[in-house]
């Protein structure tokens, strides 16, 4: 009995994803698709803890990842109508054999196979980009290239495929990222439509209802006024950008919703005391070795260990310290995550940051005296942020913009012509949050930051107290 020709998967996005088995760049992904490694990104949530303020939000890594790869698809039979890009996507990267449209899809569908647990929370939590551990720019690269099971299949279809994903996408020291890449990761990217969407979903709100089948069968290859080759999009697509645009500001607003962080902030308390008690020959309840060695010294992890590495490894850890650990606190942290009794918090919005921070320096010794006062640990028991949303739009100097093609022919920059404020970003909707142990905690910080008040040490204008 022979396999069937379509594999078909059903997506409450896209509707039914179809991949052809008689094509070998379809076949390639399914192969990848079913790869343990890939596999994993089933047991990493999408948005990490949004589910404690969202309790729809528990969609994975794995099903955006192929979302985003069917919108790839998606893209490149529409760019594939016009004669000449067909034959640039035929045509093969430099010296690897390994064509650009394939390239595009496993870019694509790869994109997020290094995610830690938890995505993007747990990088935040413990600083893996100023530990140079980024999943995009350092795990994704290990696991590309060394993980034996991918090995496999690159050696099947082309040994050259990861030294041609790195430099497709600019992961390769000194070697400029190739235009098309932009496809996978920049202002206007499939990645970011997926999960516009999906997002917007499985959290139960409207802001990325943005119109992907538009932008899509808009998007075509064009020339820059340098006469760079680039990805643009149709001039009359550029409602449908805007929408996105927003969409997309609103969205990475969403991502700092208050409780949240606050939820991040319990976490992050209780990872530090596990490492704390591990320090401290203490018994956390379960010893959790690849964790503390992921928190210490994480690029001393093989591929094979950071396999292991998931949402479900972690939560079972903090599951075993609630129950099991020797250490009050670490039991009392581990046992607020499982019950979702998190960190109050204060927020202070329309600040001058460096107040806020010379009045937290003045305070903060009366607030560790009441901590201490009540037996509570004010090293793990109190944090304090700043957060502010992403502007909605990059100047050219940061990211390269989003191109659109005149009805005239040219390719002039989104932010020349779109009436968007693109670039009206400054200070706006910046917010600074504490986060204290429990609401007595609270209470005392809010009379500490009222009295600062009242005396004239917090002066900028419309400063607002959240409490």
């Amino acid at each position: 009995m022979t396999a069937p020709q379509w594999m078909s998967m059903a997506d409450p996005i896209h509707g039914l994803i179809r991949l052809s088995r008689q094509n070998p760049d379809h076949q390639l992904l399914l192969e990848v698709m079913n790869s343990k490694i890939f596999q994993r990104l089933r047991r990493i949530k999408q948005m990490g803890l949004a589910e404690f303020v969202f309790p729809g939000a528990t969609h994975s890594r794995f099903v955006h990842s192929i979302g985003s790869a069917w919108l790839m698809v998606k893209t490149l039979e529409q760019l594939q109508e016009n004669d000449s890009t067909r034959e640039l996507l035929k045509s093969t990267y430099e010296d690897t054999g390994v064509t650009l449209e394939r390239l595009l899809l496993l870019s694509i569908l790869l994109h997020d196979i290094g995610h830690t647990p938890l995505s993007h929370t747990l990088e935040d939590i413990l600083d893996l980009k100023d530990q140079g551990m980024l999943h995009d720019t350092y795990w994704n690269k290990l696991i590309i290239g060394y993980d034996p099971e991918l090995l496999d299949i690159w050696a099947k279809y082309n040994p050259e495929i990861p030294k041609a994903i790195f430099r497709f996408n600019g992961l390769e020291p000194n070697v400029p990222r190739h235009f098309l890449s932009d496809l996978v990761s920049s202002q206007l990217d499939m990645d970011r439509l997926d999960y516009l969407l999906r997002d917007s979903h499985f959290l139960g709100v409207q802001y990325g209802r943005v119109e992907i089948e538009r932008i899509i069968t808009n998007l075509v290859v064009g020339k820059t006024p340098e006469g760079q080759p680039a990805i643009a999009v149709r001039e009359e697509t550029i409602p449908a950008i805007e929408h996105y645009l927003f969409g997309r500001y609103e969205a990475y607003k969403m991502a700092l919703h208050s409780l949240d962080k606050a939820s991040e902030a319990l976490l992050k308390k209780t990872l530090y005391r596990f490492k704390w008690v591990v320090e401290n020959n203490m018994d956390p309840g379960h010893p959790a070795e690849l964790l503390y060695q992921f928190i210490t010294q994480g690029k001393t992890l093989s591929v094979e260990d950071y396999l292991m590495f998931d949402d479900c490894y972690l939560w079972d850890k903090i599951n075993l310290w609630a129950r099991y650990s020797q250490d009050p606190l670490l039991k009392q942290l581990a046992n607020r995550m499982l019950g979702h009794d998190l960190f109050k918090f204060i927020e202070i919005n329309n600040h001058d940051e460096f107040e806020v921070q010379d009045v937290l320096h003045n305070i903060l010794p009366e607030l560790k005296q009441h901590y201490e006062s009540r037996g509570l640990s004010f090293e793990f028991g109190f944090e304090d942020m700043a957060l502010a949303p992403r502007p909605m739009y990059q100047p050219p100097q940061i990211k390269p913009p989003i191109w659109v093609r005149r009805r005239s022919g040219g390719l002039v920059d989104l932010a020349q012509i779109s009436t968007l404020p693109l670039y009206q970003n400054g200070h706006h909707g910046k917010r600074y949050m504490i986060f204290v142990w429990d609401k007595e905690a609270k209470d005392f910080l809010r009379r500490l930051l009222d009295k600062s008040r009242m005396s004239g040490q917090l002066v900028a204008n419309n400063t607002q107290f959240i409490y």
